[in-house]
This record gives structure tokens, C-alpha cells and sequence, in this order.
């Protein structure tokens, strides 16, 4: 899909989803570390491509700059019902 995002002009952006699926019997500290993985790495792409576009980390860049960075790597994750044992 093509998008026209502030910043980047008209842009492909993936439609991609990261589909979380974990057992009945994975611990809830597990579960956590997981999902802050996931997180770490969307904050990773977004850091550098802040960088990359106006030489500052995500954090540092202002909200709008931030939405448009979100519209390029939007985070979606999907959580499946936990696999049967």
C-alpha cells in the first residue's frame, strides 16, 4: 500500500501483522519479556529511521514527526488464543 505521510511524501508502507501466539502454560513473566521484545524492536526501526530522516532518536523529535514515523512502522500485533497442550 502506498500512503502519502507528512515528511516522506507518498511512501509503501507493509500491512504486515506479528501474530502472538504462546502456550496455556507460559509464564506471565514470559509473556511480558515477549512483548517487550516486540516493542524494543518497533523502537528500534522507528529510532532509526528518526535518526536517519532528522538526525534525532524517536523520543527526541516532535509529535508530529513521531505520527509520521508511526504511519511508516505502525505497530500491530495480534494475539491468537493460547495453543491447547
Amino acid at each position: 500500500e502506498i500512503i502519502d505521510v507528512e515528511y516522506f511524501g507518498e511512501t509503501p508502507v507493509s500491512r504486515q501483522v506479528i501474530s502472538l501466539q504462546n502456550e496455556r502454560r507460559t509464564s506471565y513473566g514470559m509473556y511480558i519479556r515477549v512483548q517487550n521484545e516486540l516493542t524494543a524492536a518497533y523502537n528500534e526501526l522507528r529510532d532509526e529511521l528518526a535518526m536517519e530522516r532528522f538526525g534525532r532518536r524517536y523520543d527526541q523529535i516532535d509529535a508530529n514527526q513521531q505520527e509520521a514515523i508511526r504511519k511508516l512502522y505502525p505497530m500491530r500485533i495480534s494475539e491468537a488464543e493460547p495453543r491447547q497442550q
